[in-house]
């Protein structure tokens, strides 16, 4: 196990399987297959059964599993069979039993809004500690964690400290966070950008990081979907090739559950592995509110 859990790493690391979010499937012809790997929840069946089975000499049905990911903002069922041949132990049947969180990677065929994968692996991502601590426990960086908004969670902000925000320009919220983070160089938007603001001045928890930042204001009504981040709907995906080890979505509303998938898989990519946070209209009010910061 030790020694296809380093050859799997191994591969992830150069980028043998490519990040399907990264990869986008706009070009990809019907029924086109893609090596890639992606992050998501599935719902892994029949694993323990059908080895019981096989076993005993008995016919069995192979095992399954299915779940949901985002590629390119549009939103795909994943389905694929497990092989008990595949199997390295018996612990397998047991992390491939249930909804879990799981990094699957080898060939995905597409067809419309459906995706039949191939799975050459799957596993969780672990810190490598002793405690093999799920990596999923440490991507994401809630805001109070940076240290520039520490403090946050004991704001209170109503309806109408939210529904300000959405008089205030995306330009002026740039300005406000760059302020609070001591950052002097705020560049201009333009549209072939990354993102809107890149500051080596954040540290989480007393250490220093880079971030890449994406804001939204009132320009954008309602909700943030992927659709919605730069002219093509991939500055999310941009914004990962920046040189930056953290990085912040910010809105002034409610940002989609496609996002955050979107930001999730990117992030569990092992040729780079970042973090991401999500900033939202509540906790774009708590930081104002914390900085007592003035807005128009």
């Amino acid at each position: 196990m030790g020694q296809l859990s380093g050859l799997a790493t191994d591969a992830m690391r150069k980028g043998v399987f490519p990040n399907l979010a990264s990869v986008g499937t706009s070009a990809l012809p019907q029924g086109a297959i893609a090596v890639g790997m992606t992050w998501g929840l599935f719902c892994f069946r029949g694993a323990k059964n059908a080895f019981a089975k096989e076993r005993q000499g008995k016919s069995f049905t192979n095992a399954s599993f299915s779940g949901e990911v985002t590629i390119d903002g549009r939103n795909f069922d994943v389905v694929g069979d497990l092989y008990n041949e595949h199997f390295y132990s018996t612990s397998s049947l047991g992390m491939l039993t249930g909804r879990k969180r799981m990094l699957v990677a080898g060939q995905f065929q597409f067809d419309g809004d459906r995706i039949t994968a191939f799975p050459h692996v799957i596993g969780d991502l672990t810190n490598g500690s002793v405690f093999q601590i799920s990596w999923s426990n440490s991507v994401r960086v809630h805001p109070s964690s940076i240290d520039a908004f520490r403090g946050i969670e004991k704001i209170k902000v109503s309806k109408g400290d939210i529904s300000e925000l959405q008089n205030v320009s995306e330009d002026n919220v740039k300005n406000i966070f760059a302020e609070i983070l001591g950052e002097h160089f705020v560049p201009r938007d333009w549209g072939g950008e990354r993102s809107d603001l890149l500051t080596s001045r954040i540290t989480l928890d007393g250490l220093p990081t880079t971030a890449a930042f994406i804001f939204k204001g009132p320009s954008l009504k309602g909700e943030m979907h992927p659709g919605n981040m730069g002219k093509r709907g991939d500055q999310l995906i941009r914004a990962f090739d920046e040189p930056a080890d953290l990085i912040v979505i910010q809105h002034c509303n409610k940002i989609a559950n496609n996002v955050i998938r979107t930001a999730e898989s990117l992030a569990y990519d092992l040729r780079h592995p970042r973090k991401y946070c999500i900033i939202d209209g509540h906790d774009t009010a708590r930081i104002l509110k914390l900085h007592k910061a003035r807005v128009s």
